[in-house]
């Protein structure tokens, strides 16, 4: 989506929103805009679930409008979707709290300045937009945890965390689940053949699945060889025998059912199967059975990871904490530590001169340190940067899956007019290559960034000064098929998960870059002051939310 997508006056309208200057009917105007233009309902909704706990300066006497809003764009727009399917029940409840209001009206009007930006030229660190080398391949889906896996047919899964494209898998054994890109889930029981068609359908040949529903998204396709099923705020499960009969458990809310024409029942109008209802469903024939969740694998059983196993997944890890304190505390040396490293920070790539930045060895931006060796973090400042070369270097010509993460804080000061940035970046040594990079930070206006060679992706809410962040990486490597980068930035009251998040703060169009990046950098901007803590880099979400020191780990022999 882009400037041009959106209605004239909606980023005008919305900024009045905001500052509690908008009339009567430009409210109204304002809510016709949300009707009638999907570009504006998805600028709207894409953001209700990125990073609510990240605090906004919205007046709260416009927690009431947004409440209108909402209830007139949901109702409306289910009622004009219903039009051309068969009549459903509307989803009920208050999808939102008043606090996802405030984040929600912030991330839209900090979207459009955003779009705005970039439609000028006005692209981070001044330079012109570069043009994207992108591929508009079918990624839909991820991989989000796997049980005991075996996996037939060609191009399986390898590992959790992979994207998947559409495409036909075939789960001979264990139980997996998938996350599509519209929020729904589907947890695959094996013997299971199954082929993901899009974000929103999935046909399944046979074998045992259920689906999660996701109150967000549109109504989610299953086929299978007797029917399609529709959710309606749903959790169900389906049964597909060899011979094509098929079996519909509800256990919530509720399921639209569309017969094949030719293949089952005469009745060939939709029905509605409620929660405690199942159904046998064969060639002419439908019957009604007993409800039998016990006979589905609901989740994937959860399994606690070997501790050695996390530790070996960790590729580099630096907590900033001097060996040494000294006098002024803040010339002590913070650019040894850690594991996972060829050098000490220093100042470039080829200077092997110490990094500069100041030490805190007493501050944590970590909630809480878990050993003494983790105090301490760094200070940059004033176009300040640190380099570092990892021993085991992000190769993106391979099929791997990366994590990255790091505590990151903008100290406030005298604002001008910009170079207020602060970053990480992975970098490569090779100079054909030097202008690639994989860039996770926070720009001028205080919005999380995400960046590589061919795109630039900044979403809102801002984030405030003089608070950390967390800030969560994942890049997605493929031999032959794309890849793609994400970015989650949470706030110091959210919860961490223990699986990777369903909402990315920021996530990429996949690319195609072969690069091997050997190098990771931390930086400033000339007018910026940034506290970075906690670095980790990983090749699972375990290894690097796990926020224990590495030297209390156990280490695999």
């Amino acid at each position: 989506m882009t400037a041009r997508d959106l209605p004239p006056n909606f980023n005008r309208l919305l900024n009045q929103l905001i500052d509690s200057q908008l009339s009567e009917p430009e409210f109204e105007e304002l809510q016709q805009y949300l009707l009638a233009h999907p570009q504006a309902r998805q600028a709207y909704f894409d953001y209700l679930d990125i990073n609510t706990g990240i605090e906004t300066g919205i007046e709260k006497n416009n927690v009431e409008r947004l409440k209108q809003l909402d209830q007139i764009v949901t109702s409306d727009i289910y009622q004009v979707e219903a039009i051309s399917r068969s009549p459903v029940n509307q989803r009920t409840g208050n999808l939102f709290s008043a606090f996802r209001y405030l984040a929600v009206a912030t991330a839209a009007v900090a979207l459009m300045l955003s779009i705005e930006w970039y439609m000028t030229g006005h692209i981070f660190l001044g330079k012109a937009p570069v043009a994207a080398s992108t591929v508009d391949l079918p990624y839909v889906a991820t991989l989000t945890r796997a049980k005991d896996c075996k996996w037939g047919a060609d191009n399986p899964p390898l590992f959790s965390g992979q994207r998947l494209l559409s495409k036909e898998l075939y789960l001979e054994e264990g139980v997996a689940e998938f996350r599509f890109d519209s929020g729904v889930r589907l947890v695959l029981e094996g013997p299971t053949r199954i082929n993901i068609d899009s974000a929103n359908c999935a046909t399944v040949d046979s074998g045992s699945v259920v689906l999660h529903g996701y109150e967000a998204a549109p109504e989610f396709e299953l086929i299978t060889p007797q029917a399609r099923f529709f959710d309606i705020g749903t959790e169900y499960g389906t049964k597909v025998q060899e011979d094509g009969s098929t079996e519909l458990h509800v256990f919530e809310g509720e399921v639209r059912i569309q017969p094949l024409k030719g293949i089952a029942a005469d009745d060939t109008e939709d029905q509605i199967l409620t929660a405690g209802e199942a159904r046998h469903i064969a060639q002419k024939k439908y019957e009604d059975i007993a409800l039998e969740p016990e006979n589905f694998k609901h989740e994937v059983p959860e399994t606690t990871k070997d501790m050695k196993v996390v530790r070996k997944e960790l590729i580099a890890y630096d907590s900033f904490h001097p060996e040494k304190i000294i006098v002024p505390e803040e010339t002590s040396d913070w650019r040894q530590a850690g594991i996972g490293w060829k050098n000490i920070w220093r100042q470039g790539i080829n200077d092997a001169r110490p990094a500069k930045g100041f030490s805190h060895p007493g501050k944590t931006l970590q909630a809480e340190a878990i050993s003494p060796h983790q105090a301490g973090c760094v200070e940059l400042d004033s176009g300040k940067n640190a380099w570092r070369s990892l021993e085991q270097p992000i190769r993106l010509d391979i099929d791997a899956i990366y994590y990255i993460s790091f505590f990151i804080e903008k100290k406030s000061g005298v604002k001008t007019a910009g170079n207020q940035y602060g970053n990480f970046s992975f970098q490569t040594v090779d100079p054909a290559d030097r202008e690639k990079k994989i860039l996770f930070g926070i720009t001028s206006e205080n919005y999380p960034i995400l960046h590589n060679s061919f795109q630039h992706v900044q979403k809102a809410p801002p984030l405030q000064d003089d608070k950390p962040y967390f800030f969560v990486g994942k890049i997605v490597a493929s031999k032959n098929s794309p890849d793609q980068i994400f970015l989650r930035a949470f706030s110091e009251n959210e919860t961490i998960p223990d699986q990777e998040p369903l909402v990315w703060t920021c996530a990429s169009d996949p690319y195609h870059d072969s690069s091997t990046y050997e190098c990771i950098r931390l930086y400033a901007g000339k007018s910026g002051t940034y506290l970075f803590d906690e670095l980790r880099i990983g090749r699972s979400w375990e290894s690097i939310v796990n926020f224990q020191d590495p030297d209390d780990m156990p280490e695999a022999e």
